[in-house]
Order: C-alpha cells, then sequence, then structure tokens
C-alpha cells in the first residue's frame, strides 16, 4: 500500500467557521446568502483559532460562500494579516445542500436517517446526499493539489463537508466514513486539523480502489529511473500466479546472479502447499505446468487440499439465503485460534466441513478451558520458581509424562505426513486426560506440601510447556498465552526447539488404563446403590487377580472411595462394592460432606488457596468440628473455630 500511495504536493490545514446564529438555534442554513452570522461567542472562537495559527504562513485560502465562513475568514485575515488576493471563494466547499430544509431542526433532520443511509438517501424534499457532498470535496481537494505545488493552503469549511472532506482525503468507504465521524461533532466550531493524507487510486466516490481503471493511473519508480505501471495486456492470470516459484526470485532479469537453473538458490520444488479444492485446475495446475515448461518440473512435493465450509445443514452459504456466517464474528466470539483447531479436528482437511456454531463451543469447553483451569490451577499453588522435572517417581507423574511422550510422537508423525486430524484429535484426548485423570487425582499431591508436591508441580509445568509446544503449530496465540503462563524460558514458544519423543514403557500405560476401567466400574456401582462418593466404604472386590503396584491400588481406592480392594475370583461380576455403612464410615462422610460445604463458602466468598479463615460451626455440627479439628484446620486453611447459629467462614 505504501508504495502505490503518493504524499500530496500541498500542505493543508481545515477549519470549521465560528458558532453561528443557525448553531446556537440548531437549526438547518443550507442557503449562502441566509442570514446566519457568526455570534459574538463565534467571533471570539476564530481569534482564539487565529492565535493559534500565528506561526504559519498561509499561501492560499479557499473559503466557503456562506455567510458564517466569509466572517470567519475576515477575522483570519484581520489577525494573520494575509493578503486579501490569496482569500478564494469556492463553491465546492459550501454546506449541505436541502431544498426545503432551512430553518427546520437539525434534531429532526438527523431522524430521518440510520447509518450509511446518509450516503444515497437525500433529504425531504431533495438536496445532496453525503456521496454528492464527498464526490464535490474530494475533487476540490485534488483539483487544487494538481494546480498548486508547495502551498500552505487554508481551507474554511463547514462540519459535514469537513468530515467528508478527510473522508476522501483517506479513502474511507462509507461504513469506514461513518465510524471515523462517530457523532455530528466531527470538528467542532472554528476547530483547527491539519488535513494529511495520500493519493491513492480511487474510485468516482474517492473510496480507495485497486481495481482497474483506478489502478491502471498509478506509477511506480523504477531504480532504472523510469517509471513502472500495470500492464494492460494480461495473458492470464493464472499463468501469473503459476510463475510464482520464479517471479520471486525475479527471474529471468537474476539468473546469473542467483545461478537460477544450478538450483542452489531457487527454493524448488516446495515442500507442500495449501489451497481449497477449487485450486485443483487453477493454481495446483499451473504451478505445474509452468515449472514443466520451464524445465524444472513438479513445483511441489505434498498438497493439502481444503474442502468448503457450508452452513450446520451442509448446504453451500448464501447471502440470498441468508446463511452466511461472518468469520470475523465467529472470531471475536471464539477466538481466531479457536475456528483453527476445529477445521483441524473436525474432519479431514479435504472433507466439507458443516459449521455449527455448537461444535466451536465445545471445542473451548474440551480444549481451551481445560487447558486454561489445569494452568490456572497449577499457578494456584506455585511459590517462587519450579523447575520441569520428568523424575517424579510416582505413578501419576510417570503416566502424564509417558502420555505426553506419546503425544509428541503420534503429532510429530502426523504432521511429517502432512495430516492434521490425527494429531488434533490426540491434542484433544490429552487434554481431556490432563484435567479430569491427571489434576483431578494429583489435587491433594498439591496441596500438601512437601517433597511429593514438588513433583506434581515440577511434572505439571513441564507437561503445559512440552504441551504448549506441541499445541504451538494448530493455536499459535494460545500456546504463546499458555507458555508465558508457565514462565517458558524464551521471549516465545515460537522460538522453542520441537520437542523429542522418548517412546514409552507400555506397561504405564496398561496399568494405568485398568485402574481407569476398575474404578469406573465401582462408581457405577455406587451409582446404582445411589451412595454420595464422598461417603467411604469398606471394600471393592475385583474378579480378577491386580498385577499393579501398591500405588496403583491406592488410585483405585482414591477414586471409589473405599478402605481396601480385594481380589475374589468368586464374585459373579467383575466387581462388587460393600455398601454396608458402619458408623465409623458414616461419621467419615460426615466429614468429607462437612469439608466440602466449608470449600464452597470459600469459594463463594472468593477466597484464595492461600487466605486464612475464621470458621463459625453451628451446634448439630459442633461434636463432628471438635473432633477433627486439626485435619479441618489444615485442609480448609483455617486458623480458628468459633460456634454460633450457622455455619460461616470469614478472614
Amino acid at each position: 500500500m505504501a508504495e502505490i500511495a503518493h504524499k500530496p504536493r500541498n500542505t493543508y490545514v481545515v477549519i470549521r467557521h465560528g458558532q453561528a446564529e443557525n448553531n446556537v438555534r440548531g437549526i438547518l442554513s443550507g442557503t449562502a446568502n441566509a442570514p446566519h452570522h457568526l455570534t459574538e461567542k463565534g467571533k471570539q472562537q476564530v481569534v482564539d483559532a487565529a492565535k493559534e495559527l500565528s506561526g504559519t504562513k498561509f499561501d492560499l485560502v479557499f473559503v466557503s460562500p456562506f455567510v458564517r465562513t466569509q466572517e470567519t475568514a475576515a477575522i483570519l485575515q484581520e489577525h494573520l494579516g494575509f493578503a486579501k488576493e490569496i482569500m478564494h471563494t469556492d463553491e465546492r466547499i459550501r454546506e449541505l445542500g436541502t431544498i426545503s430544509g432551512d430553518g427546520k431542526p437539525v434534531s429532526d433532520f438527523i431522524k430521518g436517517f440510520k447509518g450509511h443511509d446518509r450516503f444515497t438517501q437525500a433529504p425531504e424534499g431533495g438536496g445532496e446526499t453525503f456521496a454528492d457532498i464527498k464526490k464535490r470535496m474530494g475533487d476540490f481537494l485534488y483539483d487544487i493539489d494538481q494546480t498548486y505545488e508547495g502551498k500552505t493552503i487554508l481551507i474554511v469549511t463547514h462540519e459535514t463537508p469537513a468530515f467528508l472532506l478527510f473522508a476522501a482525503a483517506h479513502g474511507w468507504n462509507r461504513a469506514q466514513s461513518m465510524h471515523m465521524r462517530a457523532d455530528i461533532d466531527f470538528i467542532n466550531n472554528a476547530q483547527i486539523r491539519e488535513l494529511d493524507f495520500s493519493i491513492v487510486p480511487h474510485n468516482h466516490e474517492y473510496e480507495l480502489d485497486l481495481h482497474r481503471p483506478y489502478i491502471d493511473q498509478v506509477k511506480l519508480s523504477c531504480d532504472c529511473g523510469g517509471d513502472m505501471k500495470r500492464v494492460k495486456e494480461v495473458m492470464d492470470v493464472w499463468f501469473d500466479s503459476g510463475a510464482m516459484p520464479f517471479a520471486q526470485e525475479h527471474y529471468p532479469f537474476d539468473v546469473k546472479k542467483k545461478g537460477f537453473f544450478s538450483g542452489d538458490t531457487l527454493p524448488y520444488p516446495a515442500d507442500f502447499i495449501c489451497e481449497a479444492i477449487d485450486q485443483t485446475r487453477g493454481w495446483f495446475y499451473t504451478l505445474h505446468a509452468i515449472g514443466t515448461l520451464m524445465g524444472r518440473g513438479k513445483a511441489f512435493k505434498n498438497v493439502v487440499c481444503l474442502g468448503h465450509i457450508l452452513d450446520a445443514e451442509g448446504k453451500k452459504m448464501s447471502k440470498s439465503i441468508g446463511n452466511v456466517i461472518n468469520p470475523w464474528d465467529m472470531m471475536n466470539t471464539y477466538g481466531a485460534d479457536a475456528l483453527r483447531f476445529w477445521m483441524y479436528s473436525v474432519n479431514q482437511p479435504g472433507d466439507s466441513k458443516n459449521f455449527d456454531e455448537k461444535t466451536v463451543d465445545e471445542i473451548i469447553k474440551k480444549v481451551f478451558n481445560l487447558v486454561t483451569n489445569v494452568t490456572s490451577f497449577y499457578n494456584m499453588y506455585v511459590t517462587g520458581d519450579v523447575k520441569m522435572s520428568t523424575a517424579s517417581p510416582h505413578v501419576l507423574d510417570q503416566w502424564i509424562i509417558a502420555r505426553m511422550h506419546g503425544l509428541i510422537n503420534e503429532v510429530t508423525t502426523g504432521l511429517d505426513a502432512y495430516l492434521f486430524l490425527e494429531p488434533t484429535r490426540a491434542i484433544r484426548d490429552f487434554v481431556a486426560d490432563l484435567s479430569q485423570w491427571y489434576v483431578r487425582r494429583s489435587r491433594d499431591r498439591f496441596k500438601d506440601g512437601g517433597e511429593d508436591t514438588d513433583h506434581a508441580l515440577q511434572t505439571t509445568r513441564y507437561v503445559l510447556t512440552t504441551l504448549s509446544k506441541v499445541m504451538a503449530p494448530f493455536t499459535p496465540f494460545f500456546a504463546d498465552f499458555i507458555y508465558a503462563e508457565v514462565k517458558g524460558e524464551k521471549e516465545s514458544v515460537h522460538l522453542e526447539e520441537w520437542p523429542t519423543a522418548k517412546l514409552p514403557d507400555q506397561k504405564i500405560f496398561t496399568d494405568m488404563q485398568t485402574v481407569r476401567e476398575l474404578a469406573s466400574k465401582g462408581l457405577e456401582a455406587r451409582m446404582k446403590a445411589k451412595i454420595n462418593v464422598r461417603q467411604p466404604l469398606a471394600t471393592l472386590k475385583v474378579k480378577k487377580p491386580l498385577m499393579l503396584s501398591h500405588a496403583h491400588v491406592d488410585l483405585i481406592k482414591d477414586e471409589v472411595n473405599v478402605k481396601e480392594v480385594i481380589v475374589d475370583t468368586s464374585i459373579a461380576t467383575d466387581v462388587e462394592l460393600d455398601v454396608n455403612i458402619t458408623p465409623h464410615l458414616k461419621e467419615e462422610g460426615d466429614l468429607r460432606e462437612f469439608l466440602r460445604k466449608i470449600q464452597d463458602m470459600r469459594k463463594e466468598k472468593n477466597l484464595s488457596v492461600g487466605d486464612v479463615a475464621v470458621l463459625t460451626v453451628p451446634p448439630e455440627m459442633r461434636d463432628l468440628a471438635i473432633k477433627y479439628e486439626p485435619e479441618i484446620k489444615k485442609i480448609t486453611n483455617v486458623s480458628g473455630i468459633e460456634f454460633g447459629s450457622v455455619l460461616d467462614v470469614r478472614t
């Protein structure tokens, strides 16, 4: 854009007339000889403006023919001392024209228009549209810029013409113009604004337009000393696109310098190319065709061909049907990374994609929110520097590290083969395991302190840092966010080396799979018995012999909330739950429910993990609180327990 834009030949300053009688009365005044003079306040405004302009020497002054602008120019001439001969009245910079609007309230006039309507809709009874005014203001500006050179020019005009003068100068379209104006006070009475614009290709309404015939007017400077302009005779636009690998190396002009046909410098063929399926007969073909004609053969080694995006019902999007979805709205709602990840993970690249907003929201919940929550949970318990480590002896740490290396291997293999569905599905599954099994089963480890807490924090930092690297090609912004949140060592995750997978012992996976399957069946048995998971039970019997470590069995016990896991080959089902609740077990269940209520109350009062609170206990919970006071204080970070009428926590 900078190459085709040229600075104007003159310097321009714009001033609106001072406050006039029609401004005070809030009425329209669209006739040049209307007797609406400057008020005393308006005259003083112009005097103040003249002081502001006292250091500027004007070569030319162009003035609207209206009474209020002529009076403004006269005051400026008196105080700035420029000659009357440099003042020129120009009809093109007059106030907006209305045929039957003079004397009517401006507020009534404005109410008749909405948004862009003013560009195409004339006032009631006839008159100018904004498009009409913008054209005459653009004509005026470009005309005087071609007529004069090296001049400092003052333009004395009105609010709406001034606003549209700026719109023409900057090449704004109608939507941009209305956005930039924002309200009717684009330029206040006697306000001074320097008009800085670039001369660009534009249509008849002075909107930036890079198409023919406007682009044909552009000339660029050439190193040879001459001018460059667009070649009118274009044989075939696809020929141009197919010549891209050669054109980017400035063929044939740099043949000798670059050793073009030696193959030393030309990046040919490309490793891969990516475009939609409609390019099969276009770019994909012409690249190969021209490469063959040039004696270089195929232009690319691999192709990623994309399907079309359809509506939720599989129909082609069409304005006439009304099923078009604005991608900017979706990106503003969900983010560019969520849409990108959705496209990778919804199906294979070449398949058409039925766009359903609900499925994007599902990606947010199942990937982005879960990773964010894990990161927030990690940061909640970080105190000081946490090193990254993969040396933890804990079975959960060993398992999630093994899962991480398995993911690295799966994503690397997929990307090397130009596959995207399989790697992104693998990332989604890994995130679910990280959040819903590793972190959930490690919660108490983060809170307890000591060596095991260090292992959990070090492992989690390693996993999140590595996950950000693995996600970076698919979600570049989100990956950088996570990397920064866990204090990655470099400025950006995109400056990191790609991680290398160390393939783990498969027994790590099979053992944890057994744990999760048995735990799931145990929880199903709880649901059938309608026993809350916070209520401890005595035993879970399993039918098959357990080839698991004590640490793995402890995971089953914690997940199902039982005291023991026993092998009993005589049971009829895979698992059997002892649902008998003894008084001691009942008391433990009451304690867990009590602790849950306290933690929920802390959340309701927005207390952080480190906030120490005082607990108030009602009479019915008094005995339980006294008996388990040390445990309650440790788990809920309570400094003291008081007794009152209702359960409460306070800082």
